[in-house]
């Protein structure tokens, strides 16, 4: 095969190994890649050769898929188990990658009973240690709410099908047998962590992990989460950048010490693996490492291996290898942003004699090629993602990333030395720090359009690949104008978008509907739900506690394209229902809160209206009779009458009229209030959210035969101790013909229609 063809074979593979995993993207690659196939015209046994290979990675992928099966029982209640790296421990509870006696891997969860055992814990070695333990074997928890993250299914692309909840977790159940390389390397990588976390500089030691060891446990969910948002996260990780100047630098130095040229090449094809090891095995190093091994062979073996060929061929073997990767987020931006680099390079990059302009070309490819993948897995990009990068990069690499390095080795060898360099370090990484944390006060930083249909992504992809091809010849300008279409478009589309949905969101035990109404006309929010977290010791909280708002809600909300809600409505101020709205007022623009009256007294409520005089938010009480409209919608609040709060019997309840059906949310609402509203409305209702989650005390004979409802809905969590909701209140509802939608059974309910005419679908079928 002629040089830099190998990007065909690892084409056909892409289609190949899609069409196993996810038909509809194994379509689109194989329709790009015949169509490339139509263009260049390649050598007979070449086209044949990379013919065949994509049957074959269809097939081999197919295999994978098949043995991705686990062979343990749900009944087995005792465990040898092998830790393959250091768990996390975050307040009590520690949880952690293991390996049972049939070579199966689990993840082991563990809550741990006191703070002494903690520590124990803490100080322990966990890479290799095997334990005999006891415990349940517990299903990983899927996605209930659409675009939210599905961990049984990301555990299922690491072949992982089981959570092990072990019951006791000593140092006397525990030992260390003979280890293996790998457990080796592993340990060394879990000591030199710690090291990093007890030794360096606080504010120092979780970016320093990062570099060195491609850790980020260290570093602060803030820090993350700026990061994220200025479209610098990648930095955070050892990538290839950081795998070539480390080996370009000890290259050199082997080389100026005496040591003849091949020597050196096989010192690095057995440093490279081992690095891989250490570093934790994620995919730009193995992308890297894997590079830099291929042209070291090539020169032994004397072929001609280009960089796209060089690429190609790692990227070829990885996905025999592992087939799953393709999912892998890391996997999909380190391949993206390395193809698009070297095809770049030839003429787009080489057509720019300036050094310091090259900088921002580079960037400028990155950024491009990557908008595809950031708005496919978190429906935003940065807008200032091209300039900050410009200088972070140059930043990391140039001073960061030695510093860090430099201190790690000097407090292995030499410890005087490395607390010279530490107050360096130190500073570097605050002022770095600092700077991102204050760009992301700034507005607008950030492009969100929400998640694109998948026809609007093969568009995209599409688009990046036509802006490199016209940028060939110097013009960025008709060369971006695709991509920036389809971006516009995308952002408009809401405005465009004829169809509405009503959505019980699955908060658990707790309440959250949203609104949202076709051509944009208004997002109204009922309730927001609230994760209750019960008082303990200092030692048992965690580092990052779940969130409503952040883990559900704007996940949700930014998906759908949504950046404003116009109402947000909170029945009463228990906290299951209003708990989460401080915090997601905080994310995103709210245009006026209105509570039932009178229940501005409760704690819940106070902080709410504090929080929301902050931010320049209008809280106000709203109650029966009040009513608005928009070109598709009516609405009504039908309750409550007065203004005295006694907490569920005052929830707001309000009455729709959307998609060809008559709504009535009713909050907590119970049998007392159900009697004093249908007294003073004679009101019917085609869907009926039930009252206080399905509790008996809600939902009475008189309230339903009064309503005549087709559809209820209850928003209850999943196994709830409340055992809501109620068999009672089932057997009501059920007795009436009634149709039941339960978030504790089905996830997220939806309500997708157009004009009068529309459809209920939920997340769990």
């Amino acid at each position: 095969m002629k040089k830099g063809q190998l990007i065909y074979p690892a084409l056909s593979c892409l289609a190949g190994t899609s069409l196993a995993l996810h038909f509809q993207w194994g379509a689109f690659f194989l329709a790009v890649f015949l169509s490339i196939l139509l263009i260049r015209i390649l050598p007979t046994l070449s086209l044949v050769f990379t013919l065949l290979l994509l049957p074959a990675s269809y097939f081999l992928a197919s295999i994978q898929i098949e043995k991705n099966a686990t062979e343990l029982s749900p009944y087995q209640t005792k465990y040898s188990i092998t830790f393959k790296e250091k768990p996390e421990i975050d307040g009590d509870r520690l949880m952690g990658l293991a390996v049972v006696k049939n070579g199966e891997s689990v993840i082991l969860r563990y809550k741990i009973p006191d703070e002494g055992q903690k520590d124990v814990l803490e100080d322990m070695t966990y890479t290799g240690l095997k334990c005999e333990v006891s415990g349940e074997l517990k299903e990983p928890a899927q996605s209930r709410n659409l675009n939210s993250f599905d961990y049984q299914d990301y555990l299922n692309g690491k072949q992982i099908h089981w959570i092990l909840q072990v019951n006791s977790l000593n140092d006397d159940q525990c030992s260390y047998p003979k280890t293996s390389l790998l457990e080796e390397m592993g340990r060394w990588r879990e000591e030199g962590i710690a090291s990093i976390h007890q030794k360096f500089p606080e504010a120092a030691a979780g970016i320093s992990a990062a570099l060195v060891f491609g850790e980020r446990d260290l570093i602060k969910q803030e820090t993350l989460e700026a990061y994220q948002r200025l479209g610098v996260i990648h930095l955070l990780a050892i990538s290839g950048l950081h795998v070539g100047m480390l080996f370009a630098a000890l290259y050199y130095i082997l080389l100026r010490i005496g040591i003849p040229r091949e020597y050196v090449q096989l010192i690095l094809l057995v440093i490279l693996p081992l690095y891989v090891l250490l570093t934790g095995g994620a995919p730009p190093v193995i992308r890297a490492s894997g590079i830099m091994c291929a042209v070291i062979l090539s020169g032994f073996f004397r072929w001609k291996l280009s960089p796209l060929d060089a690429v190609s061929l790692v990227f070829l073997l990885y996905l025999f290898i592992d087939p799953f990767a393709t999912e892998n987020i890391g996997f999909q931006l380190s391949f993206l942003v390395s193809f698009s680099l070297v095809l770049s390079s030839n003429r787009i990059l080489a057509a720019c004699p300036q050094k310091w302009k090259l900088i921002f070309l580079v960037t400028a490819v990155c950024q491009v090629c990557s908008i595809p993948v950031l708005l496919w897995h978190f429906y935003e990009f940065s807008l200032i993602g091209f300039v900050v990068n410009s200088f972070y990069v140059p930043y990391f690499t140039i001073i960061l990333l030695p510093l860090s390095l430099l201190s790690f080795l000097f407090m292995i060898l030499f410890s005087p030395a490395a607390s010279v360099l530490f107050p360096f370090l130190n500073g570097a990484v605050i002022i770095a720090d600092s700077v991102s944390h204050h760009l992301n006060s700034l507005p607008l930083i950030t492009f969100s359009s929400g998640k694109p249909p998948i026809l609007l992504a093969f568009l995209y992809i599409l688009a990046s690949g036509f802006c490199f091809i016209k940028a060939e010849k110097a013009a960025w300008g008709p060369a971006l104008l695709p991509l920036v279409l389809l971006l516009v478009l995308h952002k408009l589309s809401i405005f465009m978008n004829p169809y509405g949905e009503v959505i019980m969101v699955d908060v658990g035990q707790g309440d959250c509907l949203i609104i949202d109404l076709p051509f944009n006309e208004g997002v109204y929010m009922i309730d927001t739900g609230g994760a209750v977290i019960f008082r303990e010791e200092a030692w048992q909280k965690r580092s990052q506690e779940y969130s409503i708002s952040a883990d559900v809600l704007l996940p949700l909300l930014k998906s759908r394209g949504i950046q404003r809600i116009d109402k947000l409505i909170l029945t009463h101020s228990d906290f299951d229902h209003a708990g989460a709205a401080g915090e997601l007022i905080e994310s995103i623009n709210v245009g006026e809160i209105l509570i039932t009256p009178g229940s501005q007294q409760s704690t819940v409520i106070q902080d709410l209206s504090e929080k929301a005089k902050q931010l320049k938010v209008k809280v106000r009480s709203a109650g029966a009779g009040e009513e608005w409209s928009t070109n598709s919608a009516d609405f009504l609040f039908l309750y409550p009458f007065d203004d005295h709060y006694v907490g569920n019997d005052d929830s707001l309840v309000l009455f729709g009229k959307m998609g060809g059906k008559k709504w009535l949310f009713t909050g907590d609402l119970e049998e007392n209030g159900e009697g004093e509203l249908i007294e003073k409305w004679k009101v019917e209702a085609d869907v009926l959210k039930v009252g206080h989650h399905g509790s008996k005390t809600s939902t009475s004979d008189s309230f339903l035969e009064t309503l005549k409802p087709d559809i209820a809905l209850i928003s209850a969590g999943k196994d709830n101790r409340y055992g809501h909701p109620d068999p009672e209140v089932l057997n009501r509802l059920k007795s009436q013909g009634i149709i039941i939608y339960s978030t504790a059974d089905s996830g997220a309910v939806h309500y997708k229609y157009l004009g009068t005419k529309g459809t209920f679908k939920t997340v769990i079928p």
